[in-house]
C-alpha cells in the first residue's frame, strides 16, 4: 500500500517555467573536445609501419588468388589472404598503383580483377 501512495505522490503536474532565456554558447571549433568529431580519443597504441618488401610479398598473394579463383570484391579478397587487413588493402594499392587491377563496379559493389 505504501507503494501506491509513492506513485500517486510522484505523478506531479508540471508548472509552465516562463520564457527565460538561457546563455548562448559558442560553437565555433575551441571546445575541448579531443577530436574534431567530438569521439573520445583512443589511447596511444604502439603504431605497426609495413615495409616495402612485407606489401610487396602480400601482393603477390593478392595477385595468385585474383588470378586463381578471378573477380572478386576486397573483402573476398582479404579474407582469401592470410594477412592483416590494413596491409591487404595496402597490396591492393601497390597493384593498382602498377596498373595491374581493374575495378569494376556493379550497383553499390565494387570487385576487382587483374587486368
Amino acid at each position: 500500500m505504501a507503494k501506491k501512495k509513492a506513485d500517486k505522490t510522484s505523478k506531479s503536474k508540471t508548472v509552465a517555467q516562463p520564457d527565460v532565456e538561457s546563455p548562448k554558447v559558442q560553437t565555433n571549433g575551441a571546445s575541448k573536445k579531443s577530436s574534431s568529431n567530438g569521439a573520445p580519443k583512443k589511447s596511444s597504441s604502439p603504431r605497426r609501419t609495413f615495409d616495402n618488401s612485407e606489401i610487396g610479398l602480400v601482393a603477390g598473394e593478392v595477385w595468385q588468388t585474383l588470378e586463381g579463383r578471378g573477380e572478386q570484391t576486397l573483402t573476398s579478397v582479404k579474407k582469401s589472404v592470410e594477412a592483416p587487413g590494413d596491409l591487404v588493402t595496402a597490396a591492393v594499392g601497390w597493384l593498382a598503383r602498377e596498373n595491374k587491377l581493374r575495378f569494376v563496379q556493379s550497383g553499390r559493389t565494387t570487385k576487382v580483377t587483374l587486368q
